[in-house]
C-alpha cells in the first residue's frame, strides 16, 4: 500500500465520522471550573501510599479550613501555608483521642522555623505550635533547647496537647 492511499483512507474516515454528526446538535464545551476538592480526611488515609505530608494535608478542604482558622495563624510565614519541608504525618493518642500530628519546617532552613500541628479528623479541631529561632541565635546551635526559640501557640491546645507538641518539638524521638 502506498502512503497516499493510507492518507486518503484516513481523510475519508475522518470525513465520514464528521458527516455522521451533522444531524446532532453540538454539545457546548464544558465550563472550566476549579479542580474538585480532595475528600475529607480519615485516619485510614495515613498509610504508606496515602496522604502523609503537611503539604498534602493542606490540599484537603477540612484540614486547610481548620489551619486557616487557627488563632495566631496570621503570624505564620508564607511557607507554612504551602507545607514547607515535612516528615510523614503520624497518628498520636492524646487522652484517648486519635489525632494526626503533622510536622514541617522552613525549606532550606529547618533550624530557624518549625511548625507542629495536631488535627482531629472527627471533630476538625486543630491546634499547634510554631517555633522561630530567636534573633541573634545562630542556626547551628542546639535545636532541642527551648531557650533558643520564640514560640507561638496556634489555636487553643489543652495541657496534654501542649505537652505532646513541646515533647515532639524538642525531643522528636
Amino acid at each position: 500500500m502506498s502512503y497516499r492511499f493510507i492518507a486518503a483512507l484516513g481523510l475519508w474516515l475522518a470525513c465520514t465520522a464528521c458527516s455522521q454528526k451533522q444531524g446532532q446538535a453540538e454539545a457546548p464545551a464544558p465550563a472550566q471550573s476549579a479542580p474538585p476538592a480532595a475528600p475529607a480526611l480519615a485516619i485510614s488515609d495515613i498509610t504508606p501510599g496515602g496522604i502523609t505530608y503537611f503539604s498534602e494535608l493542606l490540599q484537603h478542604q477540612d484540614f486547610a479550613s481548620a489551619f486557616e482558622a487557627l488563632s495566631n495563624a496570621d503570624q505564620l510565614p508564607p511557607w507554612t501555608h504551602q507545607g514547607g519541608t515535612s516528615t510523614p504525618a503520624q497518628q498520636v493518642q492524646i487522652e484517648g483521642r486519635t489525632q494526626l500530628l503533622a510536622v514541617a519546617c522552613k525549606p532550606h532552613d529547618c533550624p530557624m522555623e518549625r511548625i507542629l500541628v495536631l488535627y482531629d479528623v472527627n471533630t476538625h479541631a486543630m491546634s499547634g505550635l510554631f517555633a522561630r529561632r530567636k534573633a541573634g541565635v545562630a542556626s547551628d546551635v542546639d535545636s532541642n533547647d527551648p531557650a533558643n526559640d520564640d514560640l507561638i501557640w496556634l489555636g487553643a491546645p489543652d495541657e496534654a496537647a501542649k505537652a505532646l507538641l513541646q515533647k515532639k518539638l524538642y525531643s522528636p524521638n
